[in-house]
């Protein structure tokens, strides 16, 4: 038995006794309880509780004798077994989640505010994993296009894609339809939405703002040392907000 592995038998809803007695009988492969016992210092009084338990959780087998003796079951097939029955427990509780009803339902909030470096990364990550026709995209810093383009890239081959910059110059040699603005677009370009929702923290430097589908808005921002989102869907005025860039980018 090596110390090491106690913990990762924990993991799997072992106490320490049972982890102790199970690490044990995988070393000398078939023992008596007594045996166990001598090698894994579990307390006598508690052997044959836990040999018993393993036995019927299916960790061991038992061989009936004067004494009995208890054996290793293969590994391989054990661990299988666990890993399948806690993937089909992952999928019922998945699957009772989802009929889950509290009501009244509450009305979706419009807008709300990431203040976290992980949300905000998971929000990106999402809104391009779910574009399913088009994507505007008001780029204020070419570090933001630099940063995503591999994963912006391939989207092109599957939505209308527009980058919306205020002077293309700015974004030579990051290959993506970038579109300067023009006119009211660029009005649009200078608008902070619920900006002050942040609250005082310093100067305000934009990233981006990205409609998509014309019904998710998504804005990055930083203000003094934090990174903050605006999230906003199913708002009337994003799909308009979006098919106006588009035809006004497309006019020029």
């Amino acid at each position: 038995m090596t110390p090491e592995i106690i913990p990762s038998l924990r993991a799997l809803g072992m106490n320490e006794y049972e982890a102790n007695v199970y690490s044990t009988l995988v070393g000398l492969q078939k023992a008596t309880a007594r045996d166990i016992h001598e090698v894994s210092g579990v307390p006598r009084g508690r052997i044959y509780e836990i040999l018993n338990d393993l036995a019927r959780r299916g960790f061991i087998g038992v061989e009936e004798g004067s004494p009995t003796s208890y054996y290793m079951l293969d590994i391989d097939q054990v661990f299988d077994r666990l890993k399948a029955d806690y993937v089909r427990s992952l999928e019922e509780t998945r699957e009772a989640l989802k009929t889950l009803s509290i009501k009244p339902r509450l009305p979706p909030v419009s807008f709300f505010i990431l203040r976290s470096g992980w949300a905000i990364e998971n929000h990106i990550s999402s809104l391009f994993r779910r574009v399913k026709k088009s994507m505007v995209i008001l780029c204020y810093s070419p570090e933001f296009l630099k940063k995503y383009c591999d994963i912006i890239k391939p989207l092109e081959r599957k939505i209308n894609l527009y980058v919306v910059v205020r002077k293309k110059e700015e974004y030579v040699g990051i290959n993506l339809p970038i579109y300067e603005a023009r006119g009211t677009v660029i009005e649009l370009l200078e608008t902070r939405p619920m900006m002050d929702e942040i609250g005082p923290s310093g100067v305000i430097r934009d990233e981006c703002s990205i409609l998509v589908d014309g019904r998710d808005f998504f804005a990055i921002v930083t203000a003094g040392s934090g990174r903050y989102a605006v999230v906003g869907s199913d708002m009337p005025i994003i799909n308009y907000l979006q098919k106006t860039i588009v035809e006004r980018v497309r006019a020029e």
